[in-house]
C-alpha cells in the first residue's frame, strides 16, 4: 500500500442491491464478501456494507449525515455525465459553483439503495477551497 485508504462501515437494507448500486453505478469493485457484510474498493477507499436492515436510518432521520468523495475535475464530470446517461436519481445534479474564480467547485448528492446520502465533488483549485497545499484538481 502506497497511501493510506480511508475505510467507513456503515449498515445497508439489502446487501445484493447495495453491492449492485456502488458496482454497477459508481464503479466500485468488490473484495472480501458473504452473506453478512461486503467490502467494496471505491474512488479507492473501502466500505464495508453491513446486512443488516433494522439499523438502517428512515431519510428524515438523517439529518446532515453523509459521506462522499473529492474527485479530479475530469472524473467528476465524467461520472456526472455517466450518471445522467444512467438516468440516475440526484438529490442534487451536478452543478458547478463559483465559476471562474479561485473556489470553483462541483457538486451532486445522490442515495444509495438505502437511502445513505452520498456527495461527490470536484475542486478546480483544491488549497484555495480547503486551505491545504493541495496541487490543483486539474490533473
Amino acid at each position: 500500500m502506497d497511501r493510506p485508504i480511508f475505510h467507513l462501515s456503515f449498515p445497508v437494507l439489502d446487501l445484493p442491491a447495495a453491492k449492485t448500486f456502488y458496482c454497477d453505478t459508481l464503479g466500485a469493485t468488490v473484495g472480501r464478501d458473504n452473506d453478512d457484510w461486503a467490502d467494496i474498493l471505491l474512488f479507492g477507499h473501502q466500505l464495508t456494507l453491513h446486512n443488516r436492515p433494522s439499523e438502517v436510518l428512515p431519510p428524515d432521520q438523517h439529518g446532515v449525515r453523509h459521506f462522499g468523495a473529492i474527485l479530479r475535475w475530469q472524473d467528476w464530470i465524467a461520472l456526472g455525465a455517466k450518471l445522467e446517461r444512467q438516468g440516475c436519481t440526484f438529490l442534487r445534479p451536478p452543478t458547478i459553483s463559483g465559476a471562474g474564480t479561485a473556489h470553483e467547485h462541483g457538486k451532486m448528492l445522490l442515495c444509495d439503495p438505502s437511502n445513505n446520502v452520498i456527495e461527490i465533488k470536484a475542486y478546480r483549485n483544491v488549497s484555495a477551497v480547503l486551505g491545504t497545499q493541495h496541487e490543483s484538481a486539474e490533473a
